[in-house]
């Protein structure tokens, strides 16, 4: 079996006619009555099913603009940020004030459910790496030069049904990475 499938070893979650995931019942997946590690299963994967890539660069007259863009479809991400921080008891602590996920408001759990399949959660994203943007004055100061300015944004946006900061997680568990900033760059370009 592969080893990042096991990372999603965990407890089919049962939910209430109102949608929300019911406090520490699971599916008894193998019908003996009793829940427990012989109903754990491997339900999804992190491993993306599909991988694409699209870029382009589009030049007319003295502009030019282009881009780059990527889309992974079919893998999965175990929350663990909302898994350790969205339950009451975590926010309720009467020794410590702790921070909590917003996720909380979502189930309602009372205590930590880490073993649910609930917080595997579709990670498919559609990513828009790179944009750039340019326009070349030509020759300037009496014909001794080109001059080029440009404007670029890395990060440009991302589009995910994942509730976590990034989808794109390396071994399939969100630990709570720190996110990728959105860089903007202006460039002068004068070559002599």
């Amino acid at each position: 079996m592969d080893i990042l499938k096991i990372l999603f070893f965990t407890y089919q979650q049962v939910y209430g006619t109102n949608g929300k995931p019911l406090d520490g019942v699971y599916v008894d997946r193998n019908g003996d009555g009793i829940v427990n590690s012989s109903d754990l299963y491997v339900g999804q994967s992190p491993d993306p099913q599909e991988y694409f890539g699209i870029n382009s660069e589009l030049r007319v007259k003295k502009w030019s603009a282009g881009f780059s863009a990527r889309a992974s479809l079919g893998n999965y991400v175990y929350n663990n940020v909302a898994s350790s921080t969205g339950f009451v008891s975590s926010l309720l602590n009467p020794i410590s004030l702790n921070n909590g996920s917003s996720n909380v408001l979502q189930t309602g759990f009372l205590s930590q459910q880490y073993l649910s399949d609930y917080y595997i959660q579709n990670a498919s994203f559609f990513r828009m790496d790179n944009m750039h943007i340019g326009y070349n004055f030509g020759k300037v100061f009496k014909n001794t030069g080109d001059l080029r300015i440009s404007g670029n944004v890395q990060n440009v946006f991302i589009i995910t049904k994942y509730t976590g900061v990034d989808p794109e997680v390396t071994n399939g568990i969100d630990n709570n990475l720190y996110p990728r900033p959105r860089t903007y760059v202006l460039g002068l370009n004068l070559s002599l």
